[in-house]
């Protein structure tokens, strides 16, 4: 049975203004009080007529509701939702506030496509898949720039310093240069607001996790040419596995300085402490062990290492800039330097005997550096009754980590008849140093042309060139890797004029795989190319819109896990396949159904396929983490009519059965969950009871071949008393 702790059961800001000047960048601007003299009369005063606000798409900022107008992830110049020729949805700020995710996978868990906590409870990394594809963190990007995994470095963010996260669906190589075939999930940051803003919450929940958190922001010049904001949360708690922590806490500021209508500057950083505990996988009678051996009592899945521990430090900083040299033409740059030092420490299973369960001991010590840029110029220039948009620019990335591993295979074993873990356990001795380094640099163009009619064409190129270098520091040796990829899209939309806007996409991408050969050799970029059409309807008050989408994808050179002649897993090392199929259907619902109602609903449909592959014991078998069917459903009632002030939210997720490797040969059975949101507000104070997995269903998260299976998370509720002042 699964175990609780005993006090488990405790417990329209404005929208950011924009000039036509920035738009583009999406930094808010100021409000500018445009003030008008009457017709001259004698002895009268001046007429003093109000301020107008200019106001665009917001592509940053708070957003009320569920439905976002615009973004900048899938057209850089920033359009319409309707317009970008690609699936893409976006959790907006309502959404996170009415949910409370705690971690990203969970803020996109209800997103179509998606299928988020892929490795069960795992709190060292967001893990999630799109269309198919297992992307984990390296699928993450912040404000536009990478923020992927390297490593054991994942460079997470928590929900709370995050105004919205955007989820491209599909290759994405045209504008971000080496990411995954699924596609790809971009992070918006809280920014400066030019109005105050004032906000300090309280939680306390399960396993006795305590929150405190705030977020401030204000103008701070009398001029209104000088914005701040500061975030932060500290949270102390734990999960439901033993000697489990999930502790976090981070302080989040920015400062926007807008001297004029044509230029604005935004700095953001950010510093963050973590201790979490990484997966706990456990073996299943009559799968990985014969019961002759003996049997694992009931709360086993629950039972860890008290050496089990993943802690991390990093930091951040950044700069925006937004400059308009005429009305045509404006300049748009972000960078960002950032870095994290790990601590490692994971004792998991390898095996299991008669003599009882096997465990390796693992340590991993790492420091992760990574920079990255982006500077684009675009150019507007109207044709007649067409609009173009045409965005041309270049960026870089550059990474570098250092680490040192300890490991010793089989370093412990636990027997059946007393399966504790309440042994010392001794970091084992240095098995490798080494450093690994990525550069990218790339260069690509985007127009988007809005002609008469309602017709947009979306198209794009890059060229991009990559460096990989691998370095065994203990024996000495060095490899190094070069390689270049083009990259296109083109896309078209085209409104009916009723709400029905039907889109065709072509979409190529590449990804430079991280890992290395048993040989320590580099391993090669893998391709993905997608035909993706849909059809997307915006109702007439614009605050419900329904998309329908039917897509073939393909990667080639797929990275996979190395297993040795013995069957057994290698993490260290990779090998790649040949070619994956993914084919599917997405329906999704978000925004308003009704004046009481709101949400989001969605239905993914996949077929995926390993179409080639040099092992023919992979060939037609399904992709990793492709569950066949999910659906999800989120729904937001205002109760007003009946208790003033009650917002009552639930959700259900289901997702059919999946398999964890290539070769099929462990089923991760399929499971539903429900989760619950009541919110009662009243003057400046709200109150929420958040749980998630409300009926506390016991599922597996996952179930790897030869391995076992790590739980999903179990119920959880949460109490958070907050206030704006």
């Amino acid at each position: 049975m699964r175990r609780h702790s005993p006090n488990a059961a405790a417990c329209c800001g404005l929208i950011r203004l924009f000039s036509q000047t920035t738009a583009l960048m999406s930094l808010p601007l100021l409000l500018l009080p445009m003030q008008a003299l009457a017709q001259e009369a004698p002895q009268e005063e001046p007429l003093l007529l109000p301020a107008i606000v200019l106001q665009a798409i917001p592509f940053t900022g708070e957003i009320d509701g569920y439905l976002a107008p615009g973004t900048e992830t899938g057209v850089k110049s920033g359009v319409p939702l309707e317009e970008v020729p690609q699936s893409i949805s976006v959790v907006t700020s309502t959404e996170m506030e009415r949910r409370a995710p705690v971690q990203v996978e969970d803020a996109i868990k209800y997103t179509v496509g998606v299928n988020a906590s892929t490795w069960g409870t795992d709190d060292r990394f967001d893990q999630f898949s799109i269309r198919g594809f297992d992307l984990g963190s390296g699928a993450l990007y912040r404000d536009g720039l990478p923020q992927k995994v390297l490593g054991f470095t994942a460079f997470s963010s928590h929900p709370y310093m995050l105004e919205r996260v955007d989820v491209l669906r599909g290759p994405a190589g045209v504008l971000y240069g080496s990411n995954d075939a699924g596609g790809m999930v971009n992070l918006v940051t809280k920014r400066p607001v030019f109005e105050r803003k004032a906000e300090a919450r309280l939680g306390y929940g399960s396993h006795g996790t305590a929150e405190l958190g705030f977020d401030y922001g204000n103008v701070l010049d009398a001029n209104n040419t000088l914005a701040g904001r500061i975030t932060g949360l500290w949270r102390d708690g734990a999960t439901e596995i033993d000697n489990s922590e999930d502790d976090r806490a981070f302080l989040a500021g920015g400062l926007t300085w807008a001297p004029s209508d044509y230029t604005s500057l935004t700095l953001l950083a950010h510093v963050q402490k973590d201790a979490r505990s990484p997966n706990n996988f456990f073996p299943i009678a009559g799968e990985d062990y014969d019961t002759a051996w003996g049997t694992l009592p009931d709360d086993f899945a629950y039972r860890a290492s008290p050496y089990n521990d993943f802690q991390t430090e990093q930091r951040s900083v950044g700069l925006e800039l937004t400059h308009q040299f005429s009305p045509d033409l404006i300049l748009n740059s972000r960078m960002r330097y950032a870095d994290q030092d790990t601590d490692y420490h994971h004792l998991y299973r390898d095996g299991a005997s008669a003599a009882g369960i096997s465990y390796t001991a693992f340590r991993q010590d790492e420091s992760a550096k990574t920079f990255g840029a982006d500077l684009n110029l675009e150019w507007r220039r109207a044709f007649g009754a067409a609009e173009n948009s045409l965005t041309v620019g270049m960026d870089y990335q550059h990474s570098r980590v250092d680490a040192d591993q300890y490991y010793q295979f089989a370093a412990y074993t636990i027997s059946f008849a007393d399966p504790v873990f309440d042994f010392p356990v001794t970091d084992p001795a240095l098995s490798g140093r080494s450093r690994t380094t990525y550069t990218e640099k790339g260069i690509y163009l985007q127009n988007h042309l809005k002609l008469g009619q309602g017709t947009t064409i979306t198209a794009g190129l890059r060229r991009s060139w990559l460096e990989n270098r691998a370095e065994d520091l203990l024996a000495g040796t060095q490899s190094r890797r070069k390689d270049a990829a083009t990259t296109g899209m083109i896309g078209l939309t085209h409104a009916l004029g009723n709400g029905l806007t039907p889109y065709i996409n072509y979409s190529q991408g590449f990804i430079q795989n991280a890992g290395i050969t048993i040989d320590g050799d580099p391993l090669d970029p893998s391709r993905n190319k997608q035909l993706e059409a849909g059809l997307r309807y915006l109702a007439p008050s614009g605050d419900l819109m329904l998309s329908a989408a039917v897509f073939d994808l393909r990667k080639t050179n797929v990275e996979d896990y190395y297993f040795d002649e013995a069957g057994n897993i290698d993490y260290v090392h990779s090998t790649q396949v040949g070619e994956i199929r993914s084919r599917g259907i997405e329906l999704e619902a978000r925004g308003r159904l009704t004046g009481e109602l709101q949400g989001v609903l969605g239905y993914t449909f996949l077929d995926s396929e390993i179409t080639e592959s040099a092992d023919p014991a992979k060939l037609g078998k399904d992709n990793v983490m492709s569950p066949r069917n999910q659906v999800s459903v989120w729904l937001d009632w205002d109760a007003a009519r009946f208790v003033p002030g009650l917002t009552v939210g639930g959700g259900v997720r289901y997702q059919s059965e999946s398999y964890s490797t290539q070769y099929n040969g462990r089923v991760t059975p399929s499971h539903t969950t429900a989760d619950l949101a009541i919110r009662y507000e009243r003057d400046q104070y709200a109150l929420d009871l958040g749980v998630t997995n409300l009926f506390d269903r016991e599922y597996y998260g996952v179930c790897y071949d030869g391995v076992g299976c790590a739980s999903g998370e179990g119920r959880k509720i949460n109490l958070t008393l907050s206030s704006n002042f």
